[in-house]
C-alpha cells in the first residue's frame, strides 16, 4: 500500500509540474505577442528613435523604445517601464 501511495504522489508532483510548464509556456507565448509580434520591428535603435522623432512631430508623444528579448530588434512602447 505504501509503494501504490507513494506512486501516487509522484504522479500527482509530475502532473502540477506539467500544469505549471503548460501555463508558463502560455504567460511566455501572450507576452511574446505583446510586446513583439505585433509591433513593428526595427533594425537598430536609431531607425526606432527615427520614428518616435517622426511621432513627435505629428503630435504623438510619450514613446519610448527598447530592444526586443525575443527578436533582437527594437520596438516602440507607450508604457516604458521604470
Amino acid at each position: 500500500m505504501g509503494a501504490a501511495t507513494g506512486g501516487d504522489m509522484s504522479d500527482l508532483f509530475a502532473r502540477e509540474d506539467e500544469r505549471r510548464d503548460a501555463l508558463d509556456a502560455e504567460r511566455d507565448e501572450a507576452w511574446r505577442y505583446k510586446s513583439c509580434e505585433r509591433k513593428n520591428r526595427y533594425d537598430t535603435r536609431a531607425e526606432a528613435e527615427a520614428v518616435m522623432a517622426d511621432c513627435e512631430n505629428r503630435g504623438r508623444r510619450g514613446l519610448a523604445c527598447y530592444k526586443c528579448e525575443y527578436c533582437g530588434g527594437w520596438h516602440l512602447t507607450s508604457h516604458p517601464w521604470k
